[in-house]
Order: structure tokens, then sequence, then C-alpha cells
């Protein structure tokens, strides 16, 4: 991940402080069979990175697209739950 986001591994937040590292651990356990008990994949966002894990081990990060931010110049619309606003049918026109 310091690679991918050109950070210092100590200046990185905790993964456990982003996602239950047993949790995981746990989901993706093997069966006292040896056999994999799910065939799935978790992500989450780490670093400003999508992370996608596997349950056959696999882990891959990528950089996070980028989103702008919307700032209105009238600062209740921002704040308005449009589907509120249009009683449940969410398609209020805020101005």
């Amino acid at each position: 991940m310091s690679e991918l986001t050109a950070t210092d591994p100590l200046e990185l937040e905790p993964l456990g402080a982003v996602v239950d590292t047993d949790a995981v651990e746990t989901l993706f356990d093997s069966a006292p069979s040896g056999t994999v008990r799910h065939d799935a994949s978790l992500s989450f966002r780490y670093e400003n990175c999508d992370v996608t894990v596997g349950s056959d081990g696999t882990v891959s990060a990528t950089r996070a697209a980028t989103t702008a931010t919307f700032e209105s110049e009238y600062p209740a619309a921002s704040a308005v739950d449009v589907g509120s606003a249009a009683g449940g049918r969410g398609d209020a026109d805020v101005r």
C-alpha cells in the first residue's frame, strides 16, 4: 500500500482501524476439510485506495477514483433530503 500511495509505511493508518481483520480472516477461513467456505470477495476503501480481498487469497488495490464534491451557493440546498422534500418520490426541485 505504501508503494501505491507513495506514503511511508509508518504513516499509513493501521488496517485494523478501517476493517476488522479478524472478521475478514473468519469470513474466508477454510472449512475443517481444508476447502474454502465461500467463493466471495470483500471490498473496502483504505488510504484512498479500493482494496478487494478474495476468498482464494488474492488481494488487489487500486487508487480510488476521485470524485468532485458539490458545494451549493445555497447552504440549505446541500442539506435537503430530496426524498423527504418530494414526499418520498425522490424528484424534488431544490433551488
